[in-house]
């Protein structure tokens, strides 16, 4: 990686020459940040870009290269010499046996030495993982067979066992490579790295790391959980599966590390770093160089954003909460400011047209920024914003501060606002309280059931299927998030067949829910809401995120009466990572603004993502009093089949509609049975039985837990 990165620079100069330090600055950056978690390429590049700090220099760009690449032969050579001196010494300790050596892994420093070593006539026999999940070991294998090594493959899982000596296989010494080492002499490996390197302390076996210090790191490095899909393709859907790329060997588990500067103790590598390649530990001073504009500099006003521990009025403040994550060299405090300012009047240098009373009053305060654990909280007054406004307040709260380059990660975490301006959203307009009154439920969870499969029926049986669920017993029905209007089901004609359905056959028909899904462009959903209420609908839904907010509040400021379903699709694109994005709390609370009645939250238990403490909070948020805005229902879908319902009640409680889609359809009795099933595992659970003993007089639910067990 480090010399094609190398050579990349060389030729792009070559075929196009760099006019600016800032240029060649940005290529640096798109290959350190290509293998974040690869030091020797970053610290080859930081030392180059360490040597051109200025124009009249770039003309010195392929010499420079050229002498990294000659150094990078020069250290291998170094570590090949001193790896065969050490091997050869220990060989003489054996009187004429051969030496038994375990690696793990493929380095291509560890397979040199050992060829190294054969070529001279030392008699060696190599043990070596095959290192799943890749099987980079293989190709150590297929090198060392090819060079008429002795050797042996042995699984990972094996290699603490023939470390132990049970298997009478005399391991020597092992000889490990490494993918980084860290100034306090560990080092970071594939993973088992760490317990080969246990089990060789254990056995008094010594571990050698052979490694250049051009892999040295001074910033932690993360460890890269990889896909899934590496260790088994396809694997159950609820397993979870762990694939980290590398561990850690402490310091007290090595000998020695074999360097182009000898055999080196741990406690010396950062000595030895630090007189022979400095650059690596100033190289935050030399990335500071190649930012361009947005870049926070020292001459920057963003320190003056910073308000810590101060209190702030609550009432006229609007506090974001988030966490941060920034490179380790880079002041957090600083880049906390520049998000403050970003998102409120500031820029990234002093301004000429900037007041200072307008900014005393408006900027926005950063109250707390904890670089340990990242949590960052500003305070925002209150006029920065526009009341009833969702899209700038979005614009503002998490804009463009996600674009900033000093930011690694950001992930909004909560918003706290003030009644003026909660009070400025009309909010639910029939919320969870009038969807009881509609259903006649007063206490334990609604149920209902989305029509399966998701696209592909033809308005008649469309139609049929949900006629056959509600005659099951459910309150709610809906369309998927991805049924509008396609050709083979036309969203009028759905609406005027199920509304004559249900009227003709159902005598309460006006106490059961069919939520349209009328999400399109804004006029057509007008259109499409005041259609169903025209039919006597009672419900429409909406993809609140691929619509977006804007036309959710159009919808609702036209007052239709109608319960407004919210389907959150997409959002998992803004919030599953733990670090990036926002959280799914934020969206409920912006949706709850804009006028969603019943939102989708997640199960816990189902198929969608979301944890249980996630799940409680968001749910206890829209059933919460909130300055007088009406309650929301919360709604758990996906995945979801009759077996789950006594756990999704105990986690989630009782104020809640159960959606049910294939738990429903894919009962052996049909859509009708399922959804009497889905009933009975509801009465169950209200008369404090167990499934299987209502089931025993419940055939729908009997058979129901019996199929989806």
């Amino acid at each position: 990686m480090a010399v094609s990165s190398l050579s990349a620079i060389r030729d792009r100069n070559n075929d196009t020459p760099y006019n600016t330090v800032g240029e060649l600055c940005e290529d640096l950056d798109k290959l350190k940040n290509s293998r974040s978690t690869e030091p020797l390429t970053r610290n080859c590049l930081d030392f180059l870009s360490s040597q051109i700090e200025t124009e009249d220099k770039l003309k010195n760009i392929n010499s420079l290269v050229e002498v990294i690449l000659t150094k990078l032969g020069d250290v291998n050579y170094e570590i090949t010499r001193t790896g065969v001196s050490l091997v050869s010494k220990i060989s003489e300790t054996k009187q004429g046996e051969k030496i038994i050596i375990l690696t793990h892994c493929h380095s291509s420093s560890v397979v040199k030495i050992l060829k190294e070593v054969h070529r001279m006539g030392i008699k060696m026999e190599v043990y070596l993982t095959e290192t799943r999940p890749v099987f980079q070991g293989r190709i150590t294998a297929t090198e060392l067979t090819e060079a008429h090594i002795q050797s042996t493959l042995i699984t990972d899982s094996e290699a603490s066992y023939v470390i132990s000596h049970e298997d009478r296989i005399n391991i020597d010494i092992i000889i490990l490579g490494a993918d980084a080492i860290t100034l306090s002499g560990d080092a970071v490996n594939k993973v088992g790295s760490y317990g080969i390197s246990l089990s060789g302390k254990r056995e008094h076996i010594p571990v050698f790391i052979a490694s250049t210090l051009l892999k040295s790191s001074p910033v932690e490095i993360r460890i890269e959980q990889r896909n899934e899909k590496e260790v088994w393709a396809d694997k159950p859907k609820k397993l979870k599966i762990l694939n980290p790329a590398f561990d850690k060997v402490p310091g007290e588990f090595i000998s020695r590390f074999i360097t182009e500067f000898g055999l080196l103790k741990p406690d010396e590598i950062e000595k030895t770093i630090r007189k022979n390649y400095p650059w690596i530990i100033k190289s935050a001073s030399w990335r500071t160089k190649c930012k361009i504009k947005e870049t926070l500099k020292k001459e920057t006003p963003y320190l003056t954003y910073l308000h810590l521990r101060e209190k702030v009025n609550k009432r006229n403040h609007l506090i974001g909460k988030f966490k941060l994550t920034t490179e380790e060299n880079l002041n957090f405090k600083e880049i906390a400011g520049g998000i403050a300012a970003e998102s409120s009047v500031g820029t990234w240098t002093k301004v000429t047209t900037q007041f200072s009373k307008v900014w005393e009053r408006l900027h926005a305060r950063v109250l707390e920024a904890d670089k340990k654990t990242g949590l960052l909280t500003i305070a925002y007054p209150l006029d920065l914003f526009e009341g009833g406004n969702i899209p700038q307040l979005i614009a503002s709260v998490a804009g463009n501060i996600y674009g900033l380059k000093e930011v690694k990660y950001l992930r909004l975490l909560d918003l706290e606002m003030p009644e003026i301006y909660v009070k400025s959203f009309p909010g639910p307009g029939v919320g969870l309280v009038g969807i009881r009154k509609i259903t006649q439920v007063e206490n334990g969870p609604l149920v209902g059931s989305i029509i399966k499969p998701k696209e592909g029926l033809d308005f008649r049986q469309h139609s049929d299927v949900a006629m056959e669920v509600y005659a099951g017993g459910l309150n709610f029905v809906k369309d998927d998030e991805n049924l509008t209007s396609q050709i083979f089901n036309p969203f009028d004609n759905r609406v005027r067949m199920i509304t004559k359905k249900g009227k003709n056959k159902f005598n309460d028909w006006k106490n059961r829910i069919y939520a349209f899904n009328i999400s399109a462009d804004t006029s057509t959903m007008r259109k499409r809401a005041e259609f169903v209420k025209s039919y006597e609908g009672n419900c429409i839904m909406v993809d609140i995120l691929t619509v977006g907010f804007s036309a959710l509040q159009y919808i609702r400021n036209k007052n239709y009466g109608l319960v407004i379903h919210g389907h959150r699709a997409m959002h998992a694109a803004l919030t599953r990572s733990p670090d990036e994005g926002l959280t799914m709390l934020v969206i409920a609370k912006l949706a709850r603004l804009a006028g969603i009645d019943s939102l989708h939250t997640g199960t816990v238990v189902g198929k969608m993502e979301g944890g249980k403490d996630e799940v409680v909070e968001i749910n206890d948020f829209l059933r919460s009093e909130w300055y007088g805005m009406k309650k929301v229902l919360p709604v758990a879908s996906g995945g979801l089949y009759p077996n789950l319902i006594p756990s999704l009640i105990n986690v989630l409680g009782k104020d809640i509609l159960m959606n049910f889609g294939g738990g429903i359809h894919g009962h052996p009795g049909g859509s009708k049975a399922g959804a009497i099933a889905v009933v009975q595992g509801v009465e169950a659970v209200q008369n404090h039985m167990t499934l299987e003993k209502y089931g025993e007089t419940h055939p729908e639910l009997k058979t129901a837990i019996e199929h989806f067990a």
